[in-house]
C-alpha cells in the first residue's frame, strides 16, 4: 500500500536509534515515490552510554537515506525512561505534528517487546489528539515475547497473535540495499542487527516486504498487547525493572485521547 504523490506527508516515530532499520526499506520506497518524510527519535538510546556515537549513526543513516538535518528531530528524552516523561513527549510530538501536518504516521508497535517502544506508540496517539489531527496511524513490529518455546519465546519482526490485519510492502533491490546499509551503519547495535537481518531474507523482502498494520482508533494501552508474560518482563527485567503495571499506570496519568 505505497502512497503516491509529493503532497503526501508521512511521519515516522522511533523510540531509539536503530528502530528505523525495521522499516527503512519502506521509508526509501516512500521517498522514491515523491512522498514528504519526517522522522522523530524520542531518545538517543544512551542508557548504557555511547549517546554521541548513536546520534552520529542517526546522522549517517538519515544522510544515506536522503534526509537533511531539517527532516528529522531528536528529542533526547531518557532512554529506558519514556514512561516517566510521556506527557512531555506527547507535547513535543504534538508540536511537530502541527508543524508537519502528516497524512500518515508510522510508529513502533504496541507489542510488549520494550517499554520504550510501547510508550512511543501511546505517545503518538496522545500527540495526535492534542494536535487535533486525524492521521492514518500504522505500527511496525520489532520484537516481542509471543514466540514459541523453540525460539525461547522471542518473536522478531512479527506481530503477536491477534489484532488488526497485517499488510506487507514489497521492496525492490534499491530499498533492500538501503535497509541492509542502515543495519551496517548502526554498528554499535550489531548484536540486534544480526537477528533483525536474519529474520527477513532478501527473497522474502522482495516477494512479501516489510510488514505493518493499522492501529485501532480507540486502543486501550492499559491492557497488555498479548497474553502471557511480556518480553521486557521476562528477559530485560533484571536491569529494566519495569512491569506492565508501571506502564499502564503511567498511561493513565497522561492519557486524554478518550
Amino acid at each position: 500500500m505505497i502512497v503516491q504523490g509529493a503532497r503526501i506527508r508521512t511521519l515516522f516515530v522511533f523510540a531509539h536509534p536503530d528502530d528505523d532499520v525495521f522499516i527503512t526499506g519502506m521509508m526509501n520506497k516512500y521517498l522514491r515515490s515523491g512522498c514528504r518524510i519526517r522522522a522523530v527519535w524520542l531518545t538517543s538510546g544512551g542508557y548504557f552510554g555511547g549517546q554521541r556515537r548513536r546520534e552520529q549513526e542517526i546522522r549517517l543513516a538519515t544522510s544515506k537515506l536522503g534526509l537533511s538535518s531539517g527532516d528529522y528531530d531528536l528529542l533526547r528524552l531518557p532512554d529506558l525512561g519514556l514512561i516517566t516523561c510521556m506527557d512531555e513527549a506527547a507535547s513535543a510530538l504534538s508540536a511537530i505534528l502541527n508543524n508537519f501536518r502528516p497524512d500518515t504516521v508510522f510508529v513502533t508497535a504496541f507489542e510488549g517487546g520494550h517499554p520504550d517502544h510501547d510508550a512511543a506508540n501511546f505517545i503518538v496517539y496522545e500527540a495526535e489528539f492534542r494536535a487535533k489531527l486525524n492521521c492514518h496511524i500504522f505500527e511496525f513490529p520489532l520484537y516481542n515475547g509471543a514466540g514459541s518455546f523453540v525460539t525461547w519465546r522471542w518473536l522478531i519482526n512479527a506481530f503477536p497473535p491477534g489484532g488488526p490485519s497485517t499488510y506487507f510492502e514489497p521492496l525492490e533491490d534499491i530499498d533492500i540495499n538501503c535497509k541492509y546499509n542502515s543495519m551496517k551503519i548502526y554498528a554499535s547495535q550489531w548484536v540486534y542487527m544480526i537477528p533483525a537481518r536474519l529474520a527477513r531474507s532478501r527473497d522474502f523482502l522482495k516477494s512479501h516486504g516489510e510488514l505493518y498494520r493499522p492501529c485501532p482508533p480507540a486502543r486501550n494501552h492499559r491492557i497488555p498487547p498479548h497474553n502471557g508474560k511480556l518480553n521486557y518482563e521476562r528477559w530485560f527485567n533484571r536491569f529494566m525493572k519495569i512491569k506492565f503495571t508501571d506502564f499502564a499506570r503511567a498511561v493513565a496519568a497522561v492519557r486524554t485521547y478518550f
